[in-house]
């Protein structure tokens, strides 16, 4: 398959699989396609089917067999958000798929912190009477972020509303505060300039994060401006759910941050400036200011 046709199928897969992730389940899409067209796509249902069998990549390969009115696919395509795993790679095999395509493998997913099987759909094929082409790759980026383990503890808990996202928002400022008072002697002569800027500092220490993630836009004695482009998990976790970050963020992580950079001083505030804040813009504008 060329790539621009599978980048298109694929975002048709991760529409199932957000649609997944906003249902309750884990987050799986898929597409079977032939001679460029969709016959069927599908999401993993194993939560609300209580069936441990659901997965897109089966579910796909059933409803395509029905519409088609075959129990063969050997002219077909599928492409998944996921490298199938050794259950959904022996149907596809069994159905004789032409290709075999997806975006994140079990090795990533694995060091993301997901439970799987470690072996993969390569091998499986390579021990098959059936070897249909594999492909691996396909918008990865994107795919990988579904399957972020700090990713999906956030959408399990901001599926649950407003009161949810405060709730976590208190919980991420307990973190906080503890990892600055348990740390706070090696943080703390590290830390250099003015307030604002020790402030920023504390932050970038804190998120992981370099400055070029957080470039300074403005900067004085007392303020700082900066853009974040850094990974999000909020982010996405609001992006997957389709919720407002401008109402999520407010709650969930803007008192933690200003909290952070009190234990510095407490005349230091934090706040964003939400007409600016992703994914509405490129970047997330973020202030830190030494209040009189």
């Amino acid at each position: 398959m060329e790539l621009l046709a599978a980048q298109n199928f694929m975002e048709e897969a991760l529409k199932e699989a957000a649609l997944s992730l906003q249902e309750g389940n884990k987050g799986f899409g898929a597409v079977l396609a032939r001679n460029g067209e969709v016959v069927a796509k599908a999401r993993d249902s194993e939560n609300t089917d209580s069936d441990p069998t659901a997965h897109a990549e089966m579910k796909v390969i059933r409803d395509a067999c029905k519409s088609l009115k075959r129990g063969i696919l050997e002219d077909c395509v599928i492409v998944s958000t996921h490298e199938p795993c050794p259950m959904c790679t022996g149907a596809l095999v069994w159905a004789r798929v032409s290709e075999i395509v997806y975006g994140t493998s079990i090795a990533k997913s694995k060091s993301q912190g997901r439970s799987m099987i470690d072996l993969s759909c390569e091998e499986i094929v390579r021990r098959s009477p059936w070897q249909p082409k594999v492909s691996g790759g396909i918008l990865e980026d994107r795919c990988s972020e579904l399957y972020d383990d700090a990713t999906r503890k956030l959408v399990a808990k901001f599926r649950a509303g407003g009161s949810k996202w405060k709730e976590e928002g208190e919980a991420l400022l307990r973190k906080r505060i503890v990892w600055f008072e348990s740390n706070k002697e090696s943080i703390l002569p590290k830390l250099i300039g003015t307030e604002v800027e020790k402030a920023y500092q504390l932050i970038l220490m804190k998120l992981g994060i370099h400055e070029n993630e957080a470039q300074i836009v403005e900067k004085s004695s007392e303020r700082i401006v900066f853009h974040s482009i850094n990974p999000c998990p909020a982010l996405q976790a609001c992006v997957i759910l389709g919720l407002d970050t401008r109402e999520v963020c407010s709650l969930h992580t803007e008192k933690a941050t200003d909290e952070l950079i009190k234990r510095i001083n407490p005349r230091l505030h934090f706040t964003r400036n939400y007409d600016n804040v992703r994914p509405h813009t490129a970047y997330c504008e973020e202030i830190i200011t030494l209040e009189a």
